[in-house]
C-alpha cells in the first residue's frame, strides 16, 4: 500500500528502506475507505492559483432516483465532453466577454468616424427675444415687428411729432404673443483630431479581446478537466464494484470452507462466525461501491446537462497519454502556452492603452461641423438654413482631475503586473509539482501490480495453511484484506495517473480531448488488468 496523505490511513503506513512504502495489516473496513478517497483525491490533488482546478464536489446524499424506463444513453467521452462545452455557464460567460470586448472595438472604430445626427424639435414661446428669433428663422421678420406702425403714427403725418415716436415702446416688439417653431435639422460631425484618445480606446478593446479569448480557452479546458476526472470516476467507481465483488466472493469461500471444516472437526465454531462476520462486511462493501458508482454516475449528468433520471452507460474506459518533455521544456511551454497567463498579459496591454486614453485628455481636440436646419410654424422641410464651423477645445487645469485619471490608470498596470506576476511564480512551482507527479505515476501503478501478485500468493498460501490446521480464520482473513486494499490501490493510482497527466497538460495549455485515448472498451478490465501497461 502507498503512504497516504489521508490522516485516517497515514498511521497504517511505513516508508522501506527502498523509498516504497510498505503497509501494516490494515483493518478490515478499509477498502471502503479507499474507494471514496480515490474518487476525491484526484481533484484535491491539483488545486491551485495558476492551474485554477476548482472542482466543486456535489454531495449526493439523498437515495438515488430510479433509472426510467428510457434506454440508457451511451455516452462516449468525446460526447460527454461537447455535452459540457454547449451547457456549462463558464462558457456561456466567457463567450459574452468576448462578444463585450468586439463591441468595444466596433464602438471604437466608429468613433474614428463620421457621425450624421437628425433632431427635431417643436417650441413656443412668447419671450420676445425667442419669438423675435423664430420669425427670422422661418423668415417671417417684417419691418411691423420692429414697431413701425407705432412709429410713424406716434411721428404723425409730417413727422412734427418724431422725437415722441422715437421713445414710443413698440408693443409688436415687446410683447408679440405666443408663437411656435417646428425645427428639423440634420448634424454632420467630423473628429479631427482627439489626442490619441479613440486610438488607444480602440488598443484597449483589441487587448481585452485577446484576454476574453484566452480565457475562453482557459474555462474550455478547464471543463475538459472536469470531464476527464467524472468520467474517469466511473470508470474508477465500476472497477471498485468489481474489486468488492471479488471480495466477496472470496469472502463466500472462505465461509465455506470454514464450514467444510467446522463439519469436519478441524477448526473452532470461532473460526465460522469470523467467516460468516466477514462475507457479511463484505456483502456491505459491495453496496457501499455501487452507491459510490451511482454517485459518480450522478456526478457526469449533472456536468454534462443529462437528466438525472435516465442510466448512462460507458463503453470507453479513458486515459492520458504522458506528455513526452522535460521539466524545463514544460516550464517554457506552460509560459508561452498557458491561456490563463496569456488573458493576464492581454489585460496588462488593455491597463496600459487605459493609461494612455488618460493622458490624452491633457491635449487639444479639433473638431469640424456642418448642420442643415428647416424652421416653419408647421410641419414641414422649409426655410432652410446651413452652418459650417470648426471647434478647437483645450482644457488648460482642472484641478487634478486628469492626473488623478492618469494615476488610477497606472495604478491599475501595477496591480495586473503584480497578478502576473503571482501567477507565473505559482505556475512555475505547480508544473514542476506535477510534471513530477505524471512522471512518478506509471511507477507507482506498477507498484501496485507488484503488490498484487504478492498478495494473491500470499492468499494461496495461507488457504492451504488453513486447510491443513496451520493458520486461522484471522490470519486467512487477514492477507485477503491485504489482496482486496492491493487491488483497490491499484484502481486508485490509475486513476491518480489519469488526472496527474490530465493537469500536466492542463498546465501547459494544451489540454483538449484529443489527449485522451480510450484503452479498452471494458472500463472495469482494463482497471483490473495487471498484466498489461
Amino acid at each position: 500500500m502507498a503512504r497516504s496523505n489521508h490522516p485516517r490511513l497515514s498511521s497504517k503506513v511505513s516508508s522501506g528502506d527502498d523509498g516504497v512504502s510498505t503497509a501494516r495489516l490494515p483493518g478490515p473496513r478499509l477498502l471502503p475507505t479507499v474507494i471514496a478517497l480515490a474518487l476525491t483525491l484526484g481533484g484535491q490533488a491539483m488545486t491551485s492559483q495558476a492551474l485554477a482546478v476548482e472542482t466543486e464536489a456535489v454531495d449526493f446524499t439523498a437515495e438515488t432516483p430510479a433509472g426510467d424506463s428510457r434506454q440508457a444513453l451511451t455516452l462516449p467521452f468525446n460526447e460527454a465532453v461537447e455535452r459540457t462545452l454547449n451547457q456549462n455557464a463558464a462558457v456561456d460567460l466567457s463567450q459574452a466577454r468576448i462578444a463585450e470586448a468586439r463591441a468595444a472595438i466596433e464602438q471604437a472604430n466608429g468613433n474614428l468616424l463620421p457621425t450624421l445626427d437628425l433632431s427635431f424639435g417643436v417650441m413656443g414661446s412668447n419671450n420676445p427675444l425667442n419669438v423675435f428669433g423664430m420669425k427670422l428663422q422661418q423668415e417671417q421678420a417684417n419691418f411691423n415687428d420692429f414697431g413701425a406702425g407705432e412709429f410713424f403714427q406716434a411721428a404723425g403725418q409730417d413727422f412734427s411729432q418724431l422725437n415722441t415716436a422715437l421713445e414710443t415702446e413698440p408693443d409688436n416688439l415687446n410683447d408679440p404673443g405666443w408663437h411656435h417653431n417646428f425645427q428639423t435639422s440634420l448634424k454632420l460631425s467630423i473628429p479631427i483630431y482627439n489626442g490619441g484618445k479613440i486610438r488607444e480606446m480602440r488598443t484597449q478593446a483589441q487587448a481585452l479581446l485577446q484576454a476574453a479569448q484566452s480565457g475562453d480557452e482557459a474555462a474550455r479546458q478547464q471543463l475538459v478537466l472536469h470531464t476527464v476526472e467524472a468520467y474517469a470516476g466511473i470508470n474508477t467507481a465500476e472497477a471498485f464494484v468489481e474489486v468488492a465483488s471479488q471480495a466477496r466472493e472470496a469472502a463466500r469461500s472462505f465461509r465455506d470452507l470454514s464450514q467444510k471444516l467446522y463439519d469436519e472437526g478441524v477448526v473452532t465454531k470461532a473460526d465460522l462466525l469470523k467467516a460468516e462476520v466477514n462475507l457479511g462486511e463484505r456483502e456491505l462493501d459491495v453496496e457501499n461501491a455501487r452507491n459510490q458508482a451511482a454517485n459518480a454516475a450522478d456526478g457526469l449528468k449533472v456536468l454534462t446537462g443529462i437528466d438525472t433520471g435516465r442510466d448512462i452507460a460507458l463503453n470507453e474506459a479513458i486515459d492520458v497519454a504522458l506528455p513526452e518533455t522535460t521539466l524545463e521544456e514544460a516550464r517554457q511551454l506552460a509560459l508561452s502556452n498557458n491561456p490563463r497567463i496569456q488573458a493576464l498579459r492581454g489585460r496588462i496591454a488593455a491597463a496600459r492603452a487605459e493609461v494612455d486614453v488618460a493622458r490624452a485628455d491633457y491635449k487639444p481636440q479639433f473638431n469640424l461641423m456642418a448642420q442643415q436646419d428647416f424652421n416653419d410654424d408647421s410641419l414641414g422641410l422649409r426655410n432652410d438654413s446651413y452652418t459650417v464651423g470648426g471647434v478647437l477645445t483645450w482644457r488648460v487645469f482642472d484641478f487634478g482631475a486628469r492626473s488623478g485619471k492618469v494615476d488610477r490608470a497606472r495604478a491599475k498596470v501595477d496591480a495586473s503586473l503584480a497578478e502576473r506576476q503571482q501567477a507565473l511564480d505559482n505556475l512555475i512551482g505547480q508544473v514542476g509539482k506535477v510534471w513530477r507527479e505524471a512522471n512518478m505515476a506509471e511507477k507507482r501503478v506498477e507498484v501496485r501490480r507488484l503488490a498484487i501478485s504478492q498478495s494473491e500468493e500470499a492468499v494461496r498460501l495461507e488457504t492451504l495453511r488453513y486447510q491443513q490446521g496451520l493458520a486461522t480464520m484471522t490470519e486467512l482473513l487477514a492477507a485477503q484484506t491485504e489482496l482486496d486494499n492491493a487491488r483497490a490501490e491499484l484502481i486508485r493510482a490509475r486513476f491518480q495517473r489519469t488526472m496527474q497527466r490530465a493537469a500536466l497538460w492542463l498546465a501547459l495549455g494544451e489540454l483538449g480531448p484529443e489527449r485522451v485515448e480510450s484503452v479498452r472498451a471494458d472500463g472495469v478490465q482494463a482497471a483490473l488488468d495487471t498484466s498489461e501497461s
